[in-house]
């Protein structure tokens, strides 16, 4: 673990987030999207806050070893736990630890609730389907609706604890997309079949990040119960820059490290590993991060900021290290040993960040490797 390189969480900025998600729909549940170490956030400590401060008692987890950590760890707690992907519901193991810690496999085929339908010990296990609506990864096929009711019906199922569906295209206008309409109105078809079945809803989510901040999906409007919202409440956008959102976040870490060393260096003088060139006369700040702590060397090219100087890394990103190349105008105003802030120093930089390494912020969050201690801090 390194000591001056370090990812800072905000608890502050985190229930100022979930805050405005409650004032975009007051009557909505939040499950909170809590998978891949909480966004890389750290999945304990953000689960601990959220609970007891912020009342949210309900969360999303990929795997079931992610719902089996949270639950051990925070076993003093009341809230539950939805494993939405990595269920692996047909080992035997898995289904008692299921049974015995109070964790909702989230079925997404046939076989799946087939088993939950036939094991004796599943006979008053509330049952949590999802549906493909159209992004075909995963999910039960809408065709197989009018199956699913029977066989709910045939053992004596009256209700379905969750219904569920997951947009594909949140990040576009969900009136103007087609798949986006697409989806809306087949869960809604899905939703009215259940019901006038004589199956019990009792809770109904589509919607994630991006459809929550186009306000779309909440109870006043459409009726379900729950909100997913993931990236939205670590404060990144999820929608697209054209597309109007009701949503300003803040964003929850600032990922700091610190400068290892400073020189100057003339126009052509080589750095680091194949000796990139310099392309003018600079100054160089060497930084204590590299691949090692998930800090990869396709940024090489992008742009960071310290003390007003836009700087750009340069070269290839090393294991523990990378080169940052300022302009001459910061030689003698930026100095070895000071903190140096790569995200969450200055408005919009982890989005150009994001921009110019071609990735997005869920890549930036979660690539952050252990070796990156997270530091939380409140008021």
């Amino acid at each position: 673990m390194k000591f001056r390189s370090r990812l800072v969480v905000n608890l502050d900025h985190l229930a100022y987030n979930i805050n405005q998600i409650k004032k975009l729909s007051p009557q909505s549940n939040i499950l909170f999207m809590i998978k891949a170490d909480g966004y890389g956030h750290g999945m304990i400590p953000i689960g601990r806050f959220a609970i007891t401060e912020l009342g949210i008692r309900e969360f999303g987890c990929a795997t079931l070893g992610e719902a089996l950590k949270l639950r051990e760890e925070l076993n003093e707690l009341e809230f539950d736990i939805y494993v939405f992907s990595d269920i692996q519901l047909e080992l035997l193991e898995n289904a008692d630890i299921y049974l015995k810690r109070r964790i909702m496999p989230v079925i997404s085929n046939v076989s799946e609730l087939d088993y939950i339908l036939h094991t004796p010990e599943f006979k008053n296990f509330p049952i949590c389907l999802k549906f493909n609506t159209g992004m075909n990864r995963l999910g039960l096929d809408v065709n197989d609706t009018p199956l699913i009711v029977n066989k709910l019906k045939q053992h004596g199922r009256s209700s379905v604890h969750h219904l569920i569906s997951h947009y594909a295209n949140a990040s576009s206008d969900m009136n103007d997309h087609k798949i986006n309409v697409i989806q809306r109105s087949s869960f809604e078809e899905i939703k009215k079949f259940f019901r006038d079945s004589g199956i019990t809803l009792e809770r109904t989510s589509q919607s994630n990040s991006g459809a929550i901040e186009q306000k779309t999906g909440l109870h006043e409007i459409s009726g379900d119960t729950h909100l997913r919202p993931g990236l939205m409440v670590y404060g990144p956008s999820s929608i697209n820059a054209d597309v109007t959102g009701h949503f300003k976040g803040k964003l929850v870490s600032t990922l700091e490290t610190y400068i290892l060393r400073v020189f100057e260096v003339k126009k052509g003088e080589v750095v680091g590993y194949n000796s990139t060139p310099c392309p003018e006369d600079g100054l160089i700040a060497i930084l204590a991060i590299g691949y090692g702590d998930g800090f990869f060397n396709r940024y090489s090219g992008a742009h960071l900021y310290h003390k007003g100087f836009e700087g750009v890394i340069i070269g290839r990103v090393s294991m523990d290290m990378t080169h940052i190349f300022f302009p001459k105008e910061a030689v003698n105003h930026i100095k070895a040993h000071e903190i140096f802030t790569i995200w969450g120093g200055v408005p919009g930089d982890l989005q150009k960040f994001s921009s110019e390494t071609k990735t997005i912020p869920y890549e930036l969050f979660c690539a952050l490797l252990p070796r990156v201690p997270r530091v939380y801090r409140l008021n």
